[in-house]
C-alpha cells in the first residue's frame, strides 16, 4: 500500500453518489465540520503467503480503512444519515462487483474485492453534527 493508492481510493470515494454532500475528503483527518470526511488506514494484513519453485512470492492481503463522515444532525433523527450510509455501502459493493473499484494488487486482479460494512454512529457533537464510521476492506494479491 502506497500513498498513490490511498489517493486513488480517496478520488474514487469522491465519486460516490451517496457522498455528494461531502465537500472535502481528507486523509487521516476529519474536522468537525458538516460535509467533511476522513479516510484512515487501519493497516494491511497478509492472509496467505505462497512461494513457487522459482522463488516468486504471492501474498494475499487485506487492507482495512475507516471512513469517518461528519454529517448534519437535526437533534431528532439520524434516519436520513442512515439511508446515506446504506446507499454508500451498496455503491461500494456494486462498484467492486463490476470491476470499477480501485486496484490494489499487481496479480490476480479478477479476485480483488472491496467491501464497505459496519457503518455506525460514533458520536453526536455540539455543532449539530453526527460522526459516522464505515469500515472499508480491500482484498488483493501482490506478486514479487
Amino acid at each position: 500500500m502506497d500513498e498513490t493508492q490511498l489517493q486513488t481510493l480517496c478520488d474514487w470515494l469522491r465519486t460516490a453518489p451517496a457522498l455528494a454532500g461531502v465537500g472535502t475528503l481528507w486523509v487521516d483527518d476529519a474536522p468537525a465540520v458538516p460535509g467533511t470526511a476522513g479516510l484512515f488506514l487501519a493497516g494491511v494484513q497478509v492472509t496467505e503467503r505462497r512461494v513457487n519453485l522459482l522463488g516468486e512470492v504471492r501474498l494475499r492481503c487485506r487492507a482495512s480503512f475507516t471512513l469517518r463522515l461528519v454529517l448534519p444532525y437535526d437533534g431528532q433523527s439520524t434516519q436520513p444519515n442512515a439511508a446515506t450510509l446504506l446507499a454508500f455501502q451498496r455503491w461500494v459493493l456494486e462498484q467492486s462487483a463490476a470491476g470499477l473499484a480501485p486496484v490494489f494488487g499487481n496479480a490476480d486482479t479478477a479476485r480483488e474485492r472491496l467491501t464497505a460494512a459496519d457503518a455506525k454512529l460514533e458520536r453526536v457533537t455540539d455543532e449539530s453534527t453526527a460522526v459516522y464510521a464505515v469500515q472499508l476492506k480491500a482484498e488483493y494479491t501482490l506478486q514479487y
